[in-house]
């Protein structure tokens, strides 16, 4: 597991919370007892009321939008990089398939055209040379 260092400038949640006017410390809950039959549990422990956003100071929000925005960058760039690789492969493979295609239509093509331009040819010497040999025949 990484260590990661702790940003000055941010405040650590324990700091915010006991800095904070409406902070409630928890109280320490009551010990269990057990018996050979039963468990007695004490009684339930109040729970301090919830901060409303609005209550927190100015520089804390701040704080939590550049916190916010800072991660929301990293997420947004790893994502951004994963897509992007994503989106290469699918397009490297789909071109693939597309220039294997193009490139066997293009060779049947050409094979095509070059047999009937062969034969255009060919008929038109066998057209000559026969047209010689009765020319000279006369």
């Amino acid at each position: 597991m990484s260590k990661t260092l702790l940003d000055p400038g941010i405040p650590i949640l324990t700091e915010v919370i006991e800095g904070s006017t409406d902070f409630v410390p928890p109280t320490k809950p009551l010990a269990t007892t057990t018996t050979a039959t039963a468990t007695v549990a004490a009684k339930p422990v109040p729970r301090p009321e919830v901060v409303d956003v609005p209550l927190i100071d100015g520089w804390l929000t701040e704080e939590w939008n550049h916190l916010e925005r800072k991660i929301g960058g990293r997420i947004l760039a790893e994502v951004m990089a994963q897509v992007e690789s994503g989106i290469e492969a699918r397009v490297r493979d789909a071109l693939a398939d597309v220039l294997q295609t193009s490139i066997e239509t293009m060779a049947n093509e050409v094979k095509n055209n070059l047999r009937v331009t062969l034969e255009s040819l060919i008929a038109q010497a066998v057209h000559q040379e026969i047209s010689r040999m009765q020319f000279s025949k006369k």
